[in-house]
């Protein structure tokens, strides 16, 4: 038993008492399978969005071993799902290269977060990264004001601090 399992471990007595009085009843087998089937479709969704270690270790230019001595040095993110192989998250490489700041990026994850919250933070446009594009009008000026990704961000040469400050509020918010 790991350190942090020994002190989650119940009595059988303080087992049977919260499943008497949790409210929370045994999941069906049918439950079961239904999860597990939405878990497989889930995983093979976010594949998707990913790159096998002999794809990286191709777009690097690098052999495999290299690009695991990257993982292990936190210059690459990468996980392994249930069952899986190791895989390489799409949104850290740009124009065949790895995203610069990219170790920043990583050490700023947090532990356990799901590939899948990572992703989302790491894609999805960001009303505190904006690019303002001044635009030539008769009568005024529009500033259109794009919204970035942090990956797209960090490719097109954005600085890091608001990058750094996306991912310390995600870290806040689990």
């Amino acid at each position: 038993m790991t350190e942090p399992e020994r002190h989650l471990a119940l009595s059988v007595e303080d087992s049977e008492l919260l499943r008497q009085h949790s409210g929370v009843r045994e999941a069906t087998p049918r439950e079961l399978a239904r999860l597990a089937a939405r878990t497989a479709a889930r995983d093979a969704r976010e594949r998707q969005h990913t790159r096998s270690l002999p794809k990286v270790a191709g777009l690097l230019d690098v052999s495999e071993r290299e690009v695991t001595g990257m993982t292990a040095a936190g210059e690459l993110y990468s996980y392994t799902p249930a069952g899986g192989s190791l895989r390489f998250p799409s949104w850290q490489f740009a124009y065949g290269r790895m995203l610069p700041h990219l170790r920043e990026v990583v050490a700023a994850i947090p532990a356990g977060s799901h590939p899948t919250a990572v992703r989302t933070v790491m894609t999805t446009p960001s009303p505190d990264l904006v690019d303002a594009v001044p635009i030539d009008h008769p009568i005024q000026p529009l500033i259109p004001v794009i919204r970035r990704s942090p990956a797209d961000w960090l490719s097109g040469g954005g600085s890091l601090a608001p990058v750094m400050a996306l991912l310390a509020a995600y870290a806040g918010a689990i």
